[in-house]
């Protein structure tokens, strides 16, 4: 839920510079106020990739086959997480989730490959 609560403010945050609504108390400081286009927590774990390493990479898997984007970025650092929470994060993604994605998508590629293929002589 932290990661989800960091998020929450960092967009909350840059909306309200973006839309020019940012208010301060102390002249430096933005305060945290929900928008007109605020999110719920709940909205927000359905949509980002967050929780266990196979939720993760089944959202992925999924928004891949959706949106067939040609490059992804990814911000795994959000907040005040602890040095050690955010080592243990980029080895899950470099050990655990891009592995998998990758041959999940190297396999359908070629099955699509080969079903294209067979449609194409049929």
């Amino acid at each position: 839920m932290s990661y989800l609560d960091n998020a929450r403010f960092q967009r909350r945050i840059s909306e309200s510079l973006k839309f020019r609504r940012a208010q301060s108390e102390d002249g430096y400081l933005i305060k945290e106020e929900a928008g007109p286009n605020d999110m719920s927590l709940e909205t927000m774990r359905k949509n980002l990739p967050v929780g266990s390493v196979n939720q993760v990479i089944d959202r992925l898997l999924e928004e891949i086959s959706v949106l067939k984007p040609s490059h992804i970025a990814l911000q795994t650092q959000l907040g005040d997480f602890d040095q050690k929470t955010m080592l243990r994060q980029i080895d899950l993604w470099g050990e655990r989730i891009i592995p998998y994605v990758r041959r999940e998508l190297k396999s359908k590629g070629a099955s699509h490959a080969k079903r294209d293929n067979e449609s194409a002589v049929a």
